[in-house]
């Protein structure tokens, strides 16, 4: 992979290579062990140049605009940053690489590194929320928001975070919005191993998000109660 991300800086030389999201994220919170995900790249310059080059390697076209190949075997998504599908959709506004930060479904996945420069970007709490586990919505639309809203929730079954209220509120609308079979099925598909806990998907249904107090009291009440005892799940507090 180091070999194949050096070949593209090289095809770059007016542009920049970034590698953004899960990869940081996983090596930020245990040290990359048990990525299994793919590599997102990110190209900011010469996008035409380099879309020869990857056709060359036999990539293949992906519904947004960028690429995807397999290197070695790790899948591999690659895109022109101005074509971030938040930002082609007018919901960001594009200013600079570091605009991608405000694209993600989560803020733990809101940081890029410059792989020539080695500069890592991301909002000045990331590395706190991070050491933390606090988890926090940066942008709920998107492109496939019932995988999305199933990402989350493997998130929440995982790993041992905090929510905040604006998490709380899209996990309660997902969860609404969704059937608990259209959520486990989406993962199935998605996963080889199930994470998400029955039990998380019937609480966040029955969770009252019309007002932030009567939510966080009734994440009090019944969170330590409902959590304890579900294998992974989480005891949540609320932001």
């Amino acid at each position: 992979m180091h070999e194949f991300l050096d070949y593209v800086c090289d095809a770059l030389p007016s542009g920049e290579l970034y590698l953004f999201g899960g990869i940081l994220r996983d090596v930020a919170m245990s040290g990359g062990k048990g990525f299994a995900s793919d590599f997102d790249l990110v190209v900011e310059g010469d996008w035409a140049h380099l879309t020869e080059y990857l056709e060359k390697l036999g990539a293949s076209r992906n519904r947004f605009g960028g690429f995807r190949l397999h290197v070695e075997r790790w899948p591999v998504d690659i895109w022109a940053a101005r074509e971030t599908w938040a930002i082609r959709e007018g919901l960001i506004p594009y200013r600079d690489i570091e605009s991608l930060t405000r694209t993600t479904i989560l803020n733990w996945d809101a940081i890029l590194l410059n792989w020539r420069t080695r500069v890592v970007i991301c909002p000045p709490n990331y590395f706190s929320d991070i050491q933390r586990c606090l988890m926090d919505v940066v942008l709920p639309e998107n492109p496939n928001p019932l995988g999305a809203a199933m990402r989350v929730f493997r998130h929440l079954c995982s790993k041992e975070a905090e929510l905040t209220v604006g998490a709380a509120k899209y996990l309660g609308n997902a969860a609404r919005r969704y059937s608990p079979e259209a959520i486990a099925g989406t993962e199935a598909a998605s996963y080889p191993n199930r994470v998400i806990d029955p039990a998380v998907l019937r609480f966040f249904e029955q969770l009252d998000t019309s007002s932030d107090a009567a939510m966080r009291q009734q994440l009090r009440d019944a969170m330590p109660r409902r959590f304890n005892a579900t294998s992974g799940s989480l005891q949540t507090l609320l932001f």
